[in-house]
């Protein structure tokens, strides 16, 4: 499947395509509804360019609102919900998703198996669990991985330090933020994270080791690889995960989902060109997910990697999120793509806030707040402000200030760090 020629993997997606559609359209209130407005029938998709151009895709406030009817679900699939957790999105609202707990296997195998990772290898969860899905899925393949696996869950950071001296993991899994936080937590107690067992930290759920400045930090805390994955709750975690020949892009696991580039308008982008990425996950059996807006910016690849894999790829993974865009003096400023230059500074830590103001008789502004190293000496703040501020101005093309703040003062966050923070006035619905 990974090495399956691409017109071979493009007939394979059509076939599973058609069969989802036609399956929802006559199962799933919500599709139905949503297909007959746009006046198209499970028929009407004959090749993969009527999927792109003919059936309208959906948005998070449309899974949302036909929830909240009780018509976004499979009729009478409630026997076999056996899995409720929640989306942790920076955007839309949070939904409590329905799911058949099998459909969460194999979202992380591929991407632990083409890293080194085998049943031999020990798992850490350094994780509380709770509702938020992304972990289960990551639990679930370590034990049909046949890994040993050690739960987190329920303990404070300095116990779970003494854990992974204890129990001597060899994979540690958590948020990126998480990974930094706990090796801070262990040289506040005098333990080297540098010398324990840990020779892998995989991670997910906001952005990770495809920015070099995050991997640079996690890879240099822990000395052991860092592994970023990229998943969706609402599809079922994970989509796309780091190639083990080029850690600058990312491949999307094309055995459980089907994923196209469009531009703002909608239209099917080129090979190799950016927009927002378009996904159909097969995995979810309760509540599919059909050609639905990730909202993610994305440079795509369909030519075959010299990894061996044909599945397509993502260039940068994630480049920035098309929801939290702003305008500022007539550029367009991702918040993503600010952490990833400031990333690009030697000084400057991976500890960053954006903050965003403005308002309807306002024009809108982004400031920074970033911290630095613990090696630099305050005398130097200036000049890395100054080169980071040049930084952004060259590459976005305005100017947006640039804090840079001592070492350790910015919040820590036991989970996602907060990185955007919109100052503007709420509009009413």
């Amino acid at each position: 499947m990974e090495t399956m020629p691409r017109p071979e993997l493009d007939a394979m997606h059509l076939r599973r395509l058609q069969k989802l559609i036609h399956y929802v359209y006559h199962n799933i209130p919500m599709y139905r509804e949503i297909y007959d407005k746009a006046g198209v029938k499970p028929e009407d998709i004959r090749t993969l360019d009527d999927y792109a151009r003919k059936l309208p895709s959906i948005d998070k406030s449309d899974v949302s609102f036909y929830q909240k009817q009780g018509n976004a679900t499979v009729r009478g699939s409630e026997e076999h919900v056996t899995f409720m957790y929640q989306t942790s999105g920076t955007s839309g609202n949070i939904l409590l998703e329905p799911g058949y707990y099998p459909d969460l296997v194999n979202n992380w195998t591929y991407q632990w198996w083409a890293h080194g990772i085998r049943p031999s290898d020990t798992y850490y969860f350094a994780f509380p669990f709770g509702t938020f899905m992304a972990f289960w899925s990551a639990y679930q393949d370590a034990l049909l991985l046949g890994g040993k696996t050690i739960t987190g869950g329920g303990v404070d950071t300095k116990t779970r330090i003494l854990q992974i001296q204890q129990f001597r993991p060899t994979v540690l899994v958590a948020t990126p933020t998480y990974a930094l936080r706990l090796a801070e937590v262990a040289k506040e107690m005098g333990v080297d994270p540098r010398s324990t067992s840990v020779r892998i930290v995989t991670t997910a759920g906001e952005p990770g080791a495809i920015v070099p400045a995050i991997r640079r930090a996690i890879e240099d805390a822990w000395d052991a690889k860092a592994l970023d994955l990229y998943g969706i709750s609402e599809l079922w975690g994970s989509t796309s995960w780091e190639c083990p020949n080029h850690r600058d892009r990312m491949h999307l696991s094309e055995t459980s989902a089907y994923g196209i580039v469009v531009d703002e308008n909608g239209e099917l982008m080129p090979d190799g060109g950016k927009g927002e990425f378009i996904l159909t996950s097969y995995e979810a059996t309760v509540q599919p997910l059909i050609k639905y807006r990730t909202h993610d910016l994305v440079e795509w690849h369909k030519e075959p990697c010299d990894c061996g894999r044909t599945w397509l790829s993502l260039l940068g993974g994630v480049l920035a999120r098309t929801d939290q865009m702003v305008t500022v003096k007539g550029a367009n400023v991702y918040p993503t793509s600010v952490q990833v230059l400031l990333g690009q500074v030697r000084g400057l830590s991976e500890r960053v806030e954006i903050h965003i103001n403005g308002g309807d008789a306002v024009p809108t502004t982004v400031a920074v707040r970033v911290e630095a190293n613990a090696e630099i000496e305050k005398a130097n703040f200036p000049a890395l402000k100054t080169q980071a501020e040049s930084l952004l101005h060259d590459m976005i093309g305005v100017t947006i200030p640039v804090e840079v703040m001592p070492p350790l003062s910015l919040p820590r966050y036991e989970l996602k760090a907060k990185v955007v923070f919109d100052h503007r006035p709420k509009r009413m619905a």
